[in-house]
């Protein structure tokens, strides 16, 4: 039996919220204000790397649980979805 919720589309669309949600939530739970003030772009390359690497293990963490639900599509949309990330992440890191 299909799901209505079972869309790749969907699940791309959340792929694409979901990491960036994230990286926002974690954003503000450190201080990064004495970077951006020096204007050290090229030390917080890394910081900002790492954060997306983070927000893809979101991506990742709710594709296996997806999994579990059978919702094969929407979990398809979440993968595609990492692909940016992880490109974004390289150019950082």
């Amino acid at each position: 039996m299909t799901s209505k919720w079972d869309n790749f589309w969907l699940g791309l669309l959340a792929g694409l919220i979901l990491p960036a949600l994230f990286c926002l939530a974690y954003a503000h739970t450190i201080s990064l204000d004495h970077l951006w003030q020096g204007g050290m772009f090229q030390t917080l390359r890394p910081v900002i790397g790492r954060m997306v690497l983070l927000g893809t293990f979101v991506n990742m963490a709710a594709t296996f649980v997806l999994y579990e639900f059978n919702l094969w599509k929407l979990a398809k949309g979440l993968i595609v979805a990492v692909v940016p990330y992880m490109a974004a992440a390289i150019i950082l890191l």
